[in-house]
């Protein structure tokens, strides 16, 4: 899942709101296929549990056969269902305890830790294997986020010894801001999926950003 702690940030996808699971198996292919992506993370709110179950199993079988890690958001049962590589929790879906205890210790549980220097340190120590804070910018994927001063996080790095993802709001002309995070992946989701060009030609340019942090 994360390997080398000197290199750039690597890119952490999250899956649109809304799929269409007759197009978009065909579209998360050609992304995938850029080779740019080491994570993505399917998370979709308001779904049955049949529709989510044939999602996350089409969308798995995409991501294994092309080497990128799958995330499941939220719901640790259709995780250890479909036996996934791992979950994505926040604050109100279940603790890193019981996802550990339901998923066995091979499966990657991150963490939502927003802008709480102290959430993050307490899952680190519960046994996250990785944190993710944000919202660092304005985004349109999820209503009252807590936004982050920057600042805050200049010293974060003292503290965490496991990967940090930084999410929300993020796209190519705004993640330079983060450098001195030193993340090791960063999270995108509308700047992909919104974009006026082609998802492949977005995630090339964040990449070249990206190669030059």
């Amino acid at each position: 899942f994360y390997k080398d702690h000197s290199s750039k940030p690597l890119i952490y996808l999250i899956s649109p709101s809304k799929i269409d699971i007759k197009t978009f198996p065909g579209i998360l292919s050609k992304v995938l296929d850029t080779q740019m992506i080491n994570v993505f993370q399917l998370r979709l709110k308001n779904y049955n549990d049949l529709d989510l179950i044939k999602i996350t199993s089409l969308l798995y079988k995409i991501c294994k056969k092309k080497k990128v890690t799958f995330i499941l958001n939220d719901r640790i049962d259709i995780a250890k269902k479909i036996n996934v590589d791992g979950v994505h929790i926040g604050k109100d879906d279940g603790s890193i305890k019981s996802a550990r205890n339901i998923l066995g210790n091979l499966k990657i549980i991150g963490s939502s830790c927003y802008n709480n220097k102290n959430l993050s340190i307490k899952s680190q120590n519960l046994g996250a294997n990785y944190v993710a804070f944000g919202a660092f910018f304005k985004t349109d994927t999820k209503e009252n986020t807590s936004k982050i001063v920057l600042s805050d996080f200049k010293n974060i790095r003292k503290n965490i010894n496991i990967p940090i993802v930084g999410i929300g709001g993020l796209n190519k002309h705004n993640i330079k801001k983060l450098i001195y995070l030193k993340p090791n992946f960063l999270a995108f989701c509308s700047s992909i999926w919104n974009t006026q060009k082609t998802p492949q030609i977005e995630i090339k340019s964040i990449k070249n950003v990206l190669d030059n942090f």
